[in-house]
C-alpha cells in the first residue's frame, strides 16, 4: 500500500466506526478485489438519508480538520451526480448516491473485504463490471477486462 492508499484506509475505518451506510466503488474497490491498479481518489456511494449524511460528516471530521465538511448536504446529492470533497491531504473523495438512472445506492451489491483489519463495504466484482461496462475511459475498459478474468477464475 502507498501513502495515499493508507490515507484512504483511515477514511474507510472512520466510515466503519461511525456506521456510515456506504459502498466503495472505483479504483480502490478494484484494488481490493486483487487487481493491481493506481487510483488518485476515493469513490463511495452513500445511502441518501439525513441521518446517514450526518454520520458521514462526523466520520470525515474525525479524519480531517476541515470546516468545509459541514457544507456537504443532502440537496447536493439530489442535484449533482457527484459531490466532490477535496481533502486537506490533496485528494478527492467522490460521494454519490446514484449514477444517472443506471445505478443508485440500493442497486449496488456489495461484500465486506477486510484490509489492514478494517472491514470495508466494497461493490462486488459483478457490480463493478456492470458499472464500468460501456464507459469511455481506458482505465475503466481495462478494469472490465481484468475483473471479468478474475470472475471467470472464481467459477
Amino acid at each position: 500500500m502507498n501513502m495515499k492508499t493508507d490515507s484512504f484506509l483511515v477514511v474507510l475505518k472512520a466510515l466503519h466506526e461511525h456506521d456510515v451506510e456506504y459502498i466503495l466503488v472505483g479504483g480502490l474497490a478494484v484494488i481490493l478485489h486483487g487487481i493491481p491498479r493506481v487510483t488518485e481518489d476515493l469513490n463511495i456511494f452513500v445511502k441518501k438519508d439525513p441521518a446517514n449524511l450526518e454520520k458521514l460528516k462526523k466520520a470525515l471530521r474525525t479524519v480531517f480538520n476541515d470546516d468545509s465538511i459541514d457544507d456537504l448536504n443532502e440537496s447536493d446529492l439530489v442535484n449533482y451526480p457527484v459531490v466532490r470533497y477535496g481533502t486537506p491531504e490533496d485528494y478527492y473523495i467522490d460521494i454519490m448516491d446514484r449514477i444517472g438512472e443506471a445505478f443508485t445506492y440500493a442497486d449496488l451489491s456489495h461484500e465486506t473485504i477486510t484490509s489492514e483489519g478494517i472491514p470495508i463495504k466494497v461493490a462486488t466484482i459483478e457490480t463493478l463490471i456492470s458499472m464500468k461496462r460501456g464507459t469511455i475511459r481506458d482505465k475503466d475498459k481495462a478494469d472490465v477486462i481484468l475483473l471479468t478474468e478474475k470472475l471467470s477464475k472464481r467459477k
